[in-house]
């Protein structure tokens, strides 16, 4: 936070973190949410995308974090 372009407050950045949290925890879920309500529901299966869901949303939001990690600390 301290290395701030002149042009971007405090607020501006903040607001792009909430903006970055938000998208990779809906990133998260989502999948799970859909597998669960959308096609176990119309198979009438179990939980058996719910699962599939929430590992893939698992797996797609850590790679997620790590790309932003990355992409943070080059700066």
């Amino acid at each position: 936070m301290d290395n701030l372009p002149d042009d971007q407050s405090s607020y501006a950045n903040a607001m792009q973190w909430v903006s970055r949290i938000t998208a990779i925890s809906l990133e998260m879920v989502l999948p799970g949410v859909i597998g669960y309500y959308l096609i176990d529901r119309w198979l009438g299966t179990k939980v058996v995308f719910l699962t599939l869901g929430l590992i893939l949303g698992l797996v797609g939001g850590i790679w997620q974090l790590i790309k932003l990690t990355k992409q943070n600390n080059s700066r």
